[in-house]
């Protein structure tokens, strides 16, 4: 059994994550349209991480529900599906001409599309998530915007449904902070999907109640192991791992944070905001109602 464990710890996402990416390329080059492989690949991510972790869990009791699964549903079913696919409407009719009137003025392309696939995507990734980083600290630093970003540090434990807890102003700033620069410079669609799934499969593997150890790949990856931190209730660690899918840029402006002679403590949350509402329209209303919820002890 702990030879089971142990594989479970330290195999499980590496090989979902790349055997979702070699399973969108292939659908890619099958026909399959976006969407229905961003769904499979989501909803088959999604059932494999609930199963392990009822099997190898972080923290027991991070798997008792707090009446918290509605609310995460409501910002999955928003958040993380119609605010997107709005904004991918609304950048493929804004950006899509830019794009070509800047390649067509400088008379080359400025996307790499003769790279190998993977190649993109890696670029795709630090080019994409230099301002999603900029924008998640900004979240943090700026008191005005941490009132739309607290509704992610609200939960009282982690697990893969957490990945959605976003008010929709902060994911409308993340998402217009990595795209535009993308469709900008050209990318194709096939990057574009598999910049998507990262994020998708990534996200619900950061936030889930799954034992995992990554190794050197925790210098690629912003993981659970180094995320859990970015949740702690004391501020010098939550302040830290602003990495959203790679912890690169926060390698290289120095907040990343990961002791690795201990584990990122069960509690998490926001220290004092012990009492920030957990029902979904209350979080979707609470940053324009700050002071009550900063002046109150007894908010629902």
């Amino acid at each position: 059994m702990k030879f089971i464990r142990a594989i479970i710890t330290y195999c499980l996402f590496p090989v979902v994550f790349v055997g979702t990416m070699c399973l969108a390329i292939l659908g890619m080059d099958n026909g399959l349209h976006k969407v229905i492989i961003l769904s499979l690949v989501s909803l088959t991510t999604g059932i494999i991480i609930i199963i392990f972790e009822q099997i190898n869990p972080n923290y027991k009791q991070w798997n008792q529900t707090q009446n918290d699964v509605k609310t995460d549903i409501m910002h999955a079913l928003v958040s993380m599906t119609l605010v997107p696919h709005i904004l991918d409407i609304a950048l493929a009719v804004t950006l899509l001409g830019v794009a070509l009137n800047l390649s067509n003025i400088v008379g080359f392309a400025f996307w790499p599309h003769n790279w190998n696939i993977i190649m993109q995507l890696a670029l795709a990734m630090l080019i994409s998530q230099f301002g999603e980083y900029w924008v998640h600290r900004f979240m943090h630093e700026k008191p005005f915007l941490w009132r739309f970003h607290a509704t992610h540090h609200s939960p009282k434990r982690l697990y893969f449904l957490n990945a959605a807890r976003f008010h929709p102003i902060d994911t409308g700033a993340s998402h217009l902070s990595a795209y535009p620069p993308l469709v900008i410079l050209g990318a194709g669609e096939e990057v574009l999907l598999l910049v998507a799934i990262w994020i998708y499969v990534h996200g619900m593997f950061q936030h889930c109640n799954i034992h995992l150890k990554l190794g050197w790949l925790n210098y690629i990856f912003s993981m659970a192991e180094i995320h859990r931190w970015h949740h702690s209730l004391v501020l010098e660690e939550s302040n830290a791992n602003y990495g959203n899918n790679i912890i690169f840029w926060d390698i290289v402006f120095g907040t990343m944070f990961f002791p690795k002679d201990n584990k990122a403590k069960q509690d998490v949350g926001i220290a004092n905001l012990p009492n920030f509402p957990q029902k979904y329209i209350s979080q979707i209303l609470s940053p324009f109602k700050w002071d009550t919820i900063t002046g109150s002890s007894k908010i629902i």
